[in-house]
C-alpha cells in the first residue's frame, strides 16, 4: 500500500452527470489469490448498506447489477420480510424526523435486535443513539 498508480479518469458522454467508482483490490497485499466467501459476503453487505443509507437518487451496483434498495425503509425490509415475518404480517413503524435521522421499529423474535448506522457506517453493536430511541419506546410502553 506504499505504492499507488495514478487514477484512471475517463470522460464519457452522458445525458446526466454521475460519478462511478470501481474498486479492484490488490489481493497480493493481503496474501490472497482470490477473495474468499467471507470477504465477498462482507463487501456485498456493505454495498447493500450503502444503498440503504443513501437517498433514492443514488444507484448502487454490485458486480454490474443494480441493487434494488433505494432507501432505508426498503433496506429494513430485507431484514423484516422473510418467510416468518410475511406469515405473521409483522407491523412496522417508520418515522423520519430529519433528513439524516430515520427510525424504523418492528417486532423481533424473543430478544432485542437492532441494525443502526452512524455516518453511513453500520454500528452492529448499537450505541447511545440506539439506547436513546429504545429507552423512549420502553418508557411509553411501561
Amino acid at each position: 500500500m506504499l505504492e499507488k498508480d495514478q487514477p484512471e479518469i475517463q470522460s464519457k458522454p452522458q445525458k446526466t452527470d454521475f460519478t462511478a467508482i470501481t474498486f479492484y483490490p490488490d489481493l497480493s497485499k493481503f496474501n490472497m489469490k482470490v477473495m474468499d466467501a467471507d470477504i465477498v459476503s462482507l463487501m456485498t453487505k456493505r454495498a447493500y448498506d450503502l444503498a440503504g443509507v443513501t437517498d433514492g437518487r443514488v444507484t448502487v451496483k454490485l458486480n454490474g447489477k443494480n441493487i434494488a434498495v433505494k432507501n432505508f425503509n426498503q433496506y429494513c425490509d430485507l431484514y423484516l420480510k422473510n418467510k416468518e415475518s410475511l406469515a405473521n404480517n409483522l407491523p412496522k413503524i417508520v418515522e423520519k424526523k430529519a433528513e439524516r435521522w430515520e427510525i424504523i421499529a418492528s417486532l423481533s423474535d424473543g430478544q432485542f435486535q437492532q441494525v443502526s448506522f452512524v455516518n453511513s457506517i453500520c454500528t452492529s453493536k448499537g450505541g447511545t443513539h440506539v439506547n436513546y430511541i429504545t429507552d423512549q419506546i420502553v418508557s411509553r410502553i411501561q
